[in-house]
């Protein structure tokens, strides 16, 4: 029982494990992690950072001018929701929500960078980084939602829209659950107007990715799974090794967003946001997930290990449903394309193979795209010069006479005259002067005459049976 409980306990201590907020820090900070993972509150022009189990104080330099002030100051809220963090080259840039002024927070300072006004033209963007570069996708400003792509211009201090081909076709949209990996931005879903009324608010759920460095995008389809219990998100989401990642408050569940492996896993938090701050985003940070959790007039940063997010799989389902009628139909076509591709390659290979050869059937002789009909007796020579190289006048005796005997100058004239016809054949097939067959005496008896061919021969090969053979 004691050891039971000493498990209890520590598991209990393990997921509940819980940080205190700074002191007097109010209700209005943004909550983000430094670059080398540490939990970290700006207010103002205050930092605190958590080390060693204790909140740091930092007090900042700034410009003090109206221009630099009105925004680190700025009156509408200073929080997650006014600001998007996102880290360049190992440094803070805070972007204002809906376009304009950015904030850098490097080392003791910070600072405005930028040279424009708020915008108030893409609340509800997709923030993120590409070349170091901040980015802002879609949106929402002036009773319209945004369908483009804004970035940071270091050299000019301006925000500058990013150039495509051709127009960014996906509907315009804000609040798209997104995930920047390499040069590409996956985008599912958000919120839009529907056509028939631009006052009505509705649920987009296609799936598409834009390569940032081409400039193409693709859609993979106009409508994801049905089973996915989020479509849109206020939050900018987190990354969990390697992987986009949102919190379903609904049905108080975390989605894993693996788009490259067009899977989506579901993992069961068991009420565990359900005291979670509304206006703060839940982080990664090392092995686990922090956020603010708030009860009564009390705030706190619970943490939790991803191990003990891990355990509690409740389903795993695809992005994108496949239609497997659509796969088998993807399928045969892969494999007709190989096919004919193959049977191609083997139609002229086998015209190759054949134009090289003195080939023959039962009825012709081939040689490279030319035939020329032959006789019975004729194609029994072929074999026989095929098969032995040679024969002599007694063979060619009977197969020329097999049921009747002649005189021997009648023999000789027959023998003479099919011997004749054949080169003569031959000569019109393939325009060789020299003949095809030529007689001398047989060395092992002079009565004989041994008749030699000088050239090859080989019994045609069907097309059918080349096609088949792999070598």
């Amino acid at each position: 029982m004691v050891i039971r409980f000493l498990f209890f306990f520590i598991s209990t201590s393990i997921i509940s494990q819980e940080i205190k907020l700074p002191d007097s820090i109010g209700d209005e900070f943004v909550f983000f992690k430094t670059h080398d993972n540490k939990i970290s509150f700006l207010k103002n022009n205050i930092q605190y950072v958590y080390k060693k189990n204790k909140w740091i104080k930092n007090t900042l330099e700034y410009n003090s001018s109206l221009r630099d002030s009105s925004i680190i100051f700025f009156k509408k809220g200073f929080d997650n929701v006014q600001f998007k963090h996102i880290e360049i080259n190992s440094v803070s840039h805070f972007i204002l929500n809906g376009g304009g002024p950015v904030l850098k927070l490097n080392e003791n300072r910070i600072e405005r960078i930028d040279n424009s006004v708020e915008q108030r033209n893409q609340f509800g963007a997709a923030v993120f980084q590409h070349d170091n570069q901040p980015h802002m996708y879609g949106g929402y400003g002036f009773w319209e939602w945004k369908g483009y792509i804004t970035y940071y211009d270091p050299l000019s201090n301006q925000w500058e829209l990013c150039k495509f081909d051709t127009p960014l076709e996906p509907s315009p949209r804000w609040k798209p659950l997104f995930h920047k990996k390499n040069e590409f931005l996956y985008v599912l879903g958000g919120r839009s107007s529907l056509k028939e009324s631009r006052n009505i608010d509705t649920v987009l759920k296609d799936f598409f990715k834009i390569n940032l460095n081409t400039k193409k995008v693709e859609l993979i389809t106009q409508e994801v799974n049905n089973q996915i219990p989020l479509f849109s998100s206020s939050f900018q989401g987190f990354e969990i090794r390697d992987k986009k990642a949102y919190v379903d408050y609904t049905n108080s569940n975390i989605l894993v967003l693996d788009f490259d492996k067009n899977l989506i896993t579901s993992f069961k938090t068991e009420g565990m946001f359900k005291n979670k701050h509304l206006n703060s985003p839940v982080l990664a940070v090392g092995d686990s997930i922090v956020f603010i959790e708030q009860t009564k007039n009390n705030k706190s940063i619970k943490v939790v290990s991803f191990n003990d997010i891990f355990k509690n799989t409740s389903e795993t389902f695809p992005v994108v449903l496949v239609d497997q009628n659509m796969a088998y139909r993807k399928y045969f076509i892969i494999l007709t394309a190989a096919f004919l591709v193959f049977f191609l390659f083997k139609t002229f290979t086998y015209k190759d193979y054949m134009k090289n050869l003195i080939a023959h059937d039962y009825q012709w002789l081939y040689f490279q795209n030319k035939k020329i009909r032959i006789t019975h007796d004729q194609r029994e020579v072929i074999k026989l010069l095929e098969q032995k190289g040679s024969f002599n006048s007694q063979q060619l005796n009977r197969l020329l006479s097999p049921n009747k005997a002649y005189a021997k100058s009648h023999s000789t004239l027959l023998r003479n005259n099919f011997i004749e016809k054949l080169n003569s054949d031959f000569k019109k097939l393939t325009n060789n002067p020299e003949p095809l067959i030529s007689s001398v005496k047989n060395p092992s008896d002079k009565r004989q005459i041994l008749y030699k061919s000088n050239q090859k021969f080989s019994q045609k090969e069907s097309f059918f049976s080349f096609l088949i053979k792999f070598n």
